[in-house]
């Protein structure tokens, strides 16, 4: 039986992460976050659940206890933050080496699904993301879409990549208007100067294709 003893609201596992609350609500629809409800219809999310979302990625938990490892926000400032999100960790390790060719002194992370995407962008704000768009549990356009509905800070620049051609994803979504998007295998020097394009570049630009 669930214990009700112990629970959180979806404000609280919002601000802690970040994230709206509209994004906890639907991670509870799809049960990504176990939950139950009040007499009066509000949403109770289990603590377990809770607590091993934030020790996983390293947060103070609701209470205000604080994990073992430093947060990010306590670490010394750099010039860029990156997230990379990809479920392959080859890609994830060629996309790692790639932007530490263009931004050396830029923070790294990593994360691999949409679900751990979203809580990663909550917590660093990162200027710039780089996301595969076919992934096991989120994907990379539902992250996108509620990234840009239900996040209120944005990654300057984001570029999603992917081994099939854009035409080949429609049955899975659509990228926002401003996501920038390269296939994969990358060329390194066209992926290196479309990162930098972008940093540069004022707004987030017009989504940009590489079909081959």
């Amino acid at each position: 039986m669930t214990d009700k003893t112990r629970s959180y609201s979806t404000t609280e596992v919002a601000q802690r992460l970040g994230i709206s609350t509209q994004t906890v609500q639907r991670w509870v629809d799809t049960g990504q976050l176990k939950a139950w409800k009040t007499l009066g219809g509000h949403r109770r999310i289990e603590a377990e659940g809770v607590e091993l979302l934030f020790r996983l990625h390293g947060l103070a938990q609701p209470d205000g206890t604080s994990p073992a490892s430093t947060p990010a926000s306590d670490a010394p400032a750099q010039a860029l933050s990156i997230l990379i999100v990809d479920d392959n960790p080859d890609d994830r390790d060629i996309l790692a080496h790639l932007v530490s060719e263009a931004f050396p002194k830029a923070t790294v992370a990593a994360a691999t699904n949409g679900f751990h995407g979203l809580v990663a962008l909550g917590r660093m704000a990162p200027d710039i993301l780089i996301t595969d768009l076919l992934m096991p549990h989120m994907n990379g356009f539902e992250m996108l879409r509620q990234l840009l509905v239900g996040c209120a800070v944005k990654p300057r620049y984001i570029l999603a990549v992917s081994s099939n051609a854009l035409e080949d994803l429609a049955d899975k979504g659509h990228l926002p208007q401003g996501v920038a998007f390269m296939r994969k295998p990358l060329e390194p020097d066209d992926f290196i100067a479309l990162l930098k394009q972008g940093v540069q570049a004022p707004k987030t630009p017009k989504t940009a294709t590489q079909t081959a």
